[in-house]
């Protein structure tokens, strides 16, 4: 290709760029308070000494780091996932997700959240650059490229409208870097004459010391958009190290694949038009979003660079240290006695505070030696320090509830749980802040994925149902290809993750509620209970399991005499069922005569029954014969009488 533009013009021109850039860090005072910010932080918050102020203690009481940590831990304490979405049902959404989390977790995101999340509380800003490392392997050790982060320093990243808060809209973005001259010349173009690419010197504004015999340089990279498309170049401050070149990778072969040719062109200082060819380009095959994320604590005013904890702390750290200052050199200045002498009165003799000393005074008068009367340390700085404090504690939102110190003794878990939510409201607003960040950075993370993995082979967790029904977390693997997604569109969302962090306060409180409710065993208790609120956890741990082991063996012995007297007994009980079933046999023989008896009764008492029905029968006969016999017999009496009254 024809070259269009001069190599030394241009680099003169990012080189004026990155002056500007500097010049309005200067002007905000950005580049004079941030250093400040960070050792004020670190505790570097004392002046030089000078010959008045030479015997000044120098206390540091740091509030300031305090401060920050706890606000810190706050943002971060509920872990947060990046989830993308999408409208086209066909795609596979679950394995971006899933290969979306893969590749945080190789570049370790994580750890450069916390970072940057620490450099905004102190900063006010923070600032992730993602770039594709051509160097790095895969897992068999093969160079195959993949992403990679970095979080850059305020001071060293430059827009082409300050003023303009969303990264999106900046005609160009440039991160000023200091690099190995070696390196630099090893991954410039070609045609670069890398003779021209010589040391220079560090304008580090935090006092950064470089070591002796290191040849660094600074290194400007500047994205910038044409036709929508991102591109880049790099350059030194007197040669241009890469020409512009798109992120998109392979666009050459894409623009065969189209029909046409794709023209390399000058850099975006002017923002050349775009020609009808390019345009002709289809978004899906374009990076069109800078891979730098903007992330602010809290907004400044019109300034893409926003406001740290810091800033509006630093008096009332300086007032609390020259107040307990002057209350120690008022300590160190009355800790020696002072004595008004007589010229003649000790005669050799010398002062030297040593504890039970006798000074003979030798004056005429018998006044010549006494002490001088010191004032009495004040107790006003000091309790202008408590007040100062907490005043300060308070209006940053950081109270002893928020940080889970003790509150008090008598207060129960669920009071001190919902005094640390109440506490944690303003705090909430800082966390939206950081996780609207970590949407942006999904979009940066699709547009990498769908353009430079093919056929990337990764790992993932997930829960599997055996044979048996139990259910286990196994990794399996798989495959992504980013030709599955590149016509897809993504929305992204964060979600807090199932190991949302608690402070240790509350689950201790949680779990001293359960052991004394016997929900949870003791052992159970202990397992659970916070690494960082218990010492020698494992040694406990293995006490009570030794005291469980002797508990089981004397359980064993108890079990095994039990067992014994268990046979014992049984055969007692064998031979007395002997018995019991003889008992038994006899039993049953009296109840079989029992039962004939009572059937013999029953038969003798039915033909009693009958038999004394027949006698009864019987004597009622013979009652009636017998009357009969003597009816008959009267009538032959009377006839005989009769008769015999006739014959007279």
């Amino acid at each position: 290709m024809n070259e269009r533009f001069d190599t030394a013009t241009e680099a003169q021109k990012l080189w004026d760029d990155y002056q500007n850039g500097l010049s309005y860090q200067a002007n905000c005072g950005l580049s004079k308070n941030l250093p400040r910010f960070v050792k004020f932080y670190q505790g570097d918050q004392w002046p030089k000494a000078t010959p008045a102020t030479k015997n000044l203690p120098r206390p540091v009481v740091n509030i300031i780091k305090m401060i920050c940590r706890n606000k810190k831990s706050a943002i971060l304490s509920t872990p947060v996932r990046i989830v993308f979405r999408a409208e086209d049902t066909l795609a596979d959404v679950e394995k971006f997700n899933r290969f979306a989390d893969y590749i945080q977790k190789e570049i370790g995101q994580d750890a450069l959240d916390k970072k940057a999340v620490g450099d905004g509380v102190v900063k006010g800003s923070y600032f992730y650059h993602y770039y594709w490392d051509a160097e790095a392997k895969g897992k068999d050790g093969v160079k195959e490229g993949g992403l990679r982060c970095e979080t850059i320093d305020p001071l060293n990243i430059f827009f082409s409208n300050p003023t303009e808060v969303d990264e999106q809209k900046q005609k160009w973005i440039m991160i000023a870097s200091r690099e190995d001259v070696s390196s630099v010349r090893a991954k410039c173009d070609s045609d670069v004459d890398k003779e021209s690419i010589v040391a220079d010197e560090n304008n580090s504004k935090y006092g950064t010391v470089e070591q002796e015999g290191n040849k660094l340089c600074t290194v400007l990279t500047r994205y910038f958009r044409r036709d929508g498309e991102v591109f880049c170049e790099k350059a030194t401050k007197t040669t241009i190290v890469n020409k512009p070149f798109p992120l998109t990778p392979d666009l050459a072969s894409a623009g065969v694949e189209l029909g046409f040719f794709v023209e390399e062109d000058a850099p975006n200082n002017a923002l050349p038009d775009a020609t009808a060819k390019d345009q002709l380009i289809p978004d899906a095959a374009k990076m069109y979003l800078y891979p730098i994320v903007v992330g602010n604590y809290e907004y400044r005013e019109s300034s893409i660079y926003g406001l740290g904890e810091v800033e509006g702390i630093i008096p009332n750290q300086k007032s609390i240290n020259f107040n307990l200052a002057m209350a120690l050199l008022n300590a160190q200045e009355t800790a020696w006695g002072k004595y008004i002498v007589h010229p003649r009165a000790l005669q050799g003799q010398v002062i030297n505070n040593e504890p039970g000393q006798v000074l003979v005074d030798y004056s005429e008068t018998g006044s010549g030696i006494r002490k001088m009367t010191e004032q009495a340390m004040q107790s006003q700085p000091l309790t202008l320090v408590d007040t100062l404090t907490q005043l300060t504690r308070a209006v940053t939102g950081s109270s002893e509830v928020m940080t889970g110190e003790t509150i008090g003794a008598n207060m129960s878990g669920a009071a001190i749980a919902q005094l640390q939510s109440q506490a944690q409201q303003p705090v909430e607003e800082l966390r939206d802040t950081f996780w609207k960040v970590k949407e942006k950075q999904g979009l940066v993370l699709a547009q990498f994925f769908k353009h430079y993995y093919e056929q990337k082979s990764f790992s993932y967790m997930d829960s599997v149902t055996s044979e048996n029904g139990k259910t286990e977390e196994v990794q399996l693997e798989d495959i992504f290809d980013s030709a599955e997604f590149r016509a897809v569109e993504f929305t992204v969302v964060t979600e807090a993750t199932s190991g949302t962090k608690a402070s240790a306060a509350g689950d201790i409180n949680i779990l001293d509620v359960m052991v004394s409710k016997g929900l949870i065993s003791p052992k159970t208790y202990i397992k659970v209970y916070p690494d960082d609120a218990i010492t020698n956890k494992s040694k406990l741990l293995k006490a009570i399991e030794e005291e469980e082991n002797d508990q089981l063996r004397v359980m064993s012995a108890q079990y095994e005499q039990a067992i014994k007297k268990l046979a014992e007994s049984a055969e007692i009980i064998q031979k007395q069922q002997k018995s019991v079933d003889q008992v038994q046999s006899i039993i049953e023989e009296l109840m079989r005569t029992k039962a004939f008896l009572a059937q013999l009764y029953t038969e003798a008492k039915t033909k009693i029954s009958q038999g004394n029905i027949e006698v009864a029968r019987g004597n009622q006969a013979l009652a009636d014969t017998t009357h009969d016999a003597q009816e008959m017999a009267a009538t032959i009496a009377a006839a005989a009488n009769q008769g015999a009254v006739n014959l007279v």
